[in-house]
């Protein structure tokens, strides 16, 4: 290691600490240990952080070069005067695992807090979603791959922090805080729960915690959704938590507070009794819940179906549990967002759906375009349509006649020439005049499945990496045209192969050694990655690569065991 790899300066407001690496371990070095020390007069638990930094990058949860950025994060938390506002500091997943490790390590109220509510990304899985925001907030989101599809939540993060974290916490001198990390534990006794819910010092965000947690009893979350509170509610949670039973929840469903009500009536375990009573609810919140369980019966839907709120007739027309009389009936509806929800209903049979080709909304004419398996004399009609967005409909979908695409594909809109030259059913001949024009049109050619291997081998060689990376994503090109590809100077080229299901095995994992991580981060997309592969990422060098991988773990459902990460 040279000398200026041993020696790092960290900051703390106004107070600059070196850190001298001695062997395995940072301290702080002699030669400014006397003027840190006198600066630090001025400033409250400066030296605490400053130790607490050096014991972070000790225990390999960070590196030398990014205690700034942790610094930084850390007087965000610590300034925040209402521990309600801590969801507002933006923490991104690879520094999560270093700011909680500081949170042990120091005694700061507000760091504390914010450990408790992070740690309640435990019990992300045990909650339903979709309508409240999990026990502590969303943090930044791992990249499925690069055109901008994600995975829900990052929290893998956990997964990053060592045991030396959990002794300190479990050790820890804020009762408090050492309470929160037994209430987010989703292997808790039953037991422990229970007393952490009669404690008389525990605060509102443990027992949010320990109603989220699977195995609390129903006899505390009974109690817990019985009681009446303030901000924050914990009682929400306990018609959150899919452990629920159907009684407690026929029970929340009775609450004199509508929220309660609304949020239950979410619950996919909702007995259908009750459900038939949420649905006679005075409010139109909890009505418009109701609309959209799929567990509802098709009665109530019916009756949902004339409801005088605009929201609950479109989650109605959005149900796919609809029945198709209720869903013709939300076709002739007087707004259009409900006629639009209700045609894209795959529930709605196409010939309904087909009569509203001349709606005057053009939101409605545009899902009418998208509808599968729509007739060829609907989408002609639709083809001459005013608006650029209901003739790129018809241009991107597959049930549009070839004729009807040649037409198109002189069409003065850029997008809608797009949609043609994507489209499988456009004619070989159509699309070799759209290769002849910009590059974008190109691009879309060569991710055509229905392009024939020669003008795909034409395509590789095109002087636009965007070009060159829409042959890379195509599954229908050949298996030596992927492989070759795989080894293309543009990284962008690189990471649409790793993507593509196509791809043979044995290339992937050449890819998974790509220096590029955002090339090995996309390859923890692929579906078709042999699972060996994927797993074997998990301990990457980089923080997101070892994230994604984690989560095209826990989707494809691949038996990991925790292990060690290869970061230096």
């Amino acid at each position: 290691m040279s000398g200026r790899q041993r020696r790092r300066v960290v900051s703390v407001g106004a107070v600059s600490g070196v850190l001298v690496r001695r062997g395995d371990r940072w301290v702080l070095g002699n030669d400014s240990e006397v003027r840190v020390l006198e600066g630090l007069r001025g400033e409250r638990g400066a030296r605490d952080r400053l130790w607490a930094l050096a014991a972070a990058l000790d225990a390999g949860v960070v590196e030398a070069a990014g205690l700034r950025r942790l610094n930084g994060r850390l007087s965000e938390i610590a300034a925040q005067e209402r521990p309600e506002d801590l969801w507002r500091v933006r923490v991104p997943g690879s520094l999560m695992a270093p700011v909680a490790y500081v949170c042990v390590c120091v005694d700061n109220e507000m760091l504390s807090r914010w450990l408790g509510f992070a740690l309640a990304a435990r019990l992300d899985a045990n909650l339903v979603r979709g309508l409240l925001p999990g026990p502590s907030w969303v943090s930044w989101i791992v990249p499925q791959r690069r055109r901008g599809t994600t995975w829900n939540r990052d929290v893998h993060w956990i997964s990053e922090l060592p045991e030396s974290f959990w002794a300190r916490l479990a050790a820890h001198e804020d009762a408090r805080l050492r309470a929160a990390a037994a209430a987010s534990d989703p292997t808790a006794r039953p037991v422990v729960l229970e007393s952490l819910a009669d404690q008389h010092w525990t605060t509102p965000e443990t027992l949010d915690l320990v109603v989220s947690n699977p195995r609390t009893p129903t006899r505390v979350l009974r109690r817990i959704g019985q009681r009446r509170w303030g901000r924050p509610r914990p009682d929400l949670r306990v018609a959150q938590n899919r452990a629920a039973t159907a009684g407690l929840l026929a029970e929340l469903a009775k609450d004199d507070d509508w929220e309660l009500r609304y949020v239950a009536a979410w619950h996919p375990k909702m007995p259908v009794r009750a459900l038939r009573r949420l649905a006679r609810d005075e409010s139109g919140h909890v009505r418009a819940a109701v609309a959209c369980n799929k567990s509802a019966p098709p009665d109530v839907l019916e009756d949902l179906a004339s409801d005088d709120v605009m929201w609950v007739r479109r989650n109605v027309a959005w149900n796919p549990a609809t029945p198709t009389d209720a869903l013709e009936a939300l076709l002739g509806d007087r707004l259009a967002v409900v006629r639009a929800a209700a045609v894209a209903n795959a529930s709605t049979p196409v010939a309904l759906a087909a009569g509203r080709v001349q709606d005057r909304s053009l939101r409605v004419r545009q899902q009418v375009a998208r509808r599968r398996g729509m007739g060829a004399d609907t989408l002609t009609a639709l083809a001459a349509d005013p608006k650029d967005a209901v003739r790129w409909a018809v241009a991107s979908n597959v049930q549009t006649p070839p004729d009807v695409l040649d037409q198109l594909a002189t069409d003065p809109c850029y997008r809608v020439r797009g949609g043609v030259a994507g489209n499988r059913r456009t004619p070989l001949a159509t699309l070799r005049r759209l290769t002849q024009q910009d590059q974008w049109l190109r691009t879309c050619v060569a991710g055509n499945p229905a392009v024939p291997a020669a003008p795909l081998a034409v395509l590789a060689a095109d002087p636009s990496p965007n070009v060159r990376s829409g042959v890379a994503e195509n599954a229908a090109a050949p298996a030596r045209l992927l492989a070759a590809l795989a080894d293309d100077d543009d990284w962008y080229v690189r990471a649409s192969v790793a993507y593509n299901p196509a791809v043979p095995p044995a290339v992937l994992e050449v890819l998974a050694h790509d220096p590029e991580t955002r090339v090995r981060s996309c390859l923890c997309g692929n579906d078709h990655a042999p699972a060996a592969v994927v797993d074997a990422l998990r301990t990457d060098v980089d923080y997101w690569v070892r994230a994604a991988a984690a989560a095209a773990c826990e989707q494809r459902g691949i038996a990991t065991t925790p292990k060690q990460s290869t970061r230096r």
